[in-house]
């Protein structure tokens, strides 16, 4: 699900600041099958307040990793959710050697690639994840919330378990958008601190898309 604070900002911009406190209806959306969120996102609102640019990050290390991330981007909604539709905007290429994305394999969805990658070390290793792009509420020219599932479908079995998801966010200033990431891995190699990295290059990335900035080195 969506965390409370998401359903608590998007009550308010149906209801309107004034008549908000009357807004109080328990609603359900529905997010069709391959699009559903990983769990309520914990990362909390940067400590500038939805007008800056910075991602937070939580994370949790162990057997089995987690990344959480939360941000804000001033543009409106769907400029984000076009800068995300190119895979060389999402692509993990800290921490990989070579990355190959074959666009379209799955027609069922709005958009979608699989993303192929390599990393050269001392064990070469190499998988594949398949991403899978839908707007839930609102239409694609002007979505309100849409949401990105990506996974690990086939490659070496050093990765047990890879996948994540992007939820795009209209908020109640048009020219705003929140982003909530998260990531989950169970694998002999990588470490939270690669994965942090990740999403913080993702995030900087689509800032600097919209923005019409050059997309950045990996931090």
């Amino acid at each position: 699900m969506v965390d409370a604070m998401t359903w608590g900002r998007r009550c308010a911009i149906v209801c309107g600041s004034i008549v908000a406190a009357a807004c109080q209806d328990n609603v359900s959306t529905h997010f069709p099958p391959g699009l559903e969120p990983l769990e309520d996102n914990a990362a909390p609102v940067p400590p500038g307040g939805p007008a800056s640019e910075e991602l937070m990050l939580v994370s949790s290390d162990g057997e089995h990793k987690w990344v959480h991330g939360r941000g804000f981007i001033q543009v409106a909604p769907v400029l984000v959710w076009a800068a995300t539709k190119d895979p060389e905007h999402v692509v993990a290429d800290c921490d990989t050697s070579r990355h190959l994305a074959t666009v379209g394999v799955e027609p069922e969805y709005e958009f979608g690639f699989q993303m192929h990658y390599e990393v050269d070390d001392i064990v070469n290793v190499a998988w594949d994840e398949l991403w899978r792009y839908g707007t839930i509420e609102g239409v694609v020219e002007a979505p309100e919330l849409a949401i990105i599932r990506y996974q690990k479908v086939y490659g070496s079995d050093f990765i047990s378990n890879l996948e994540g998801s992007v939820i795009v966010l209209a908020t109640d200033v048009p020219d705003r958008t929140e982003l909530e990431l998260i990531e989950h891995l169970t694998a002999l190699g990588g470490n939270v601190d690669d994965m942090k990295r990740t999403m913080q290059h993702r995030f900087d990335t689509l800032s600097a898309v919209v923005h019409g900035r050059d997309i950045p080195a990996c931090p």
